[in-house]
């Protein structure tokens, strides 16, 4: 089932700026209160407020309270799609929720199928066919759509689950904070302290604690060492 955002202009105009993107690239990190936010981009405490109150109204994050602090999250998983063509330009702001992933995947496959064996010979069909094969290639767009949402709704369960076990398995928080820091893709101990606004020697030495718990390997890449988690 597809359900579909009735005010996408809105989310549209909201992504549109940028502060309001690093935002969300800053809470796509972790949960962030206001002064964490205005330290992080460098921007004023009032202009953040303002920037997050649009961002709520829009749908994209929610708040809840910690002692004495708000902090800001991104509370669902939102497809937004934009078809730009000759002949297109198609907007959509989708949650994507599939009732039965192994039919859609055959149903996407055998579209697909159906699809390659009829675009060599389009230009001899006629008229009436040629418009079923382009309802047939909307179709397949709609199946791989519903593919794409269910995979990264899964890689947010998963990785839900991820933090649950790094905060479970370890206990101090520079650790986890330098393993958030990895898994969101960076590989050095200087983006990580950048990142997370950490004193650079503490990120240093949680990392040199995770690699004596085989957690972390060391790589030398382009003359230079990074990290990552190991996967094996």
């Amino acid at each position: 089932m597809i359900t579909l955002t009735s005010d996408v202009g809105t989310v549209l105009e909201v992504l549109g700026n940028e502060s309001r993107r690093k935002i969300l690239s800053l809470l796509s990190k972790k949960p962030c209160y206001v002064s964490e936010i205005s330290y992080a981009l460098k921007m004023a405490p009032k202009a953040v407020l303002e920037h997050l109150e649009k961002l709520e109204r829009a749908g994209l994050i929610n708040s809840y309270e910690d002692g004495r602090r708000r902090y800001f999250y991104i509370y669902k998983n939102l497809r937004l799609e934009i078809s730009i063509t000759p002949h297109t330009f198609q907007t959509n702001l989708l949650q994507q929720e599939i009732d039965d992933l192994d039919k859609t995947l055959k149903d996407a496959f055998r579209l697909f199928q159906d699809i390659r064996s009829s675009t060599s010979k389009v230009m001899k069909d006629t008229v009436t066919e040629i418009y079923r094969n382009l309802k047939d290639m909307e179709e397949i767009q709609k199946k791989f759509s519903l593919i794409q949402g269910y995979i990264a709704s899964r890689a947010s369960e998963i990785f839900d689950h991820f933090l649950d076990e790094v905060e479970r398995c370890i206990e101090d928080e520079y650790e986890r904070i330098a393993l958030l820091g990895l898994s969101k893709g960076a590989t050095k101990v200087s983006e990580i302290a950048e990142e997370f606004g950490l004193p650079y020697l503490e990120v240093k030495k949680a990392i040199e604690k995770l690699k004596k718990k085989g957690v972390v390997e060391e790589i030398n890449k382009n003359d230079s060492i990074e990290f990552i988690i190991k996967c094996r």
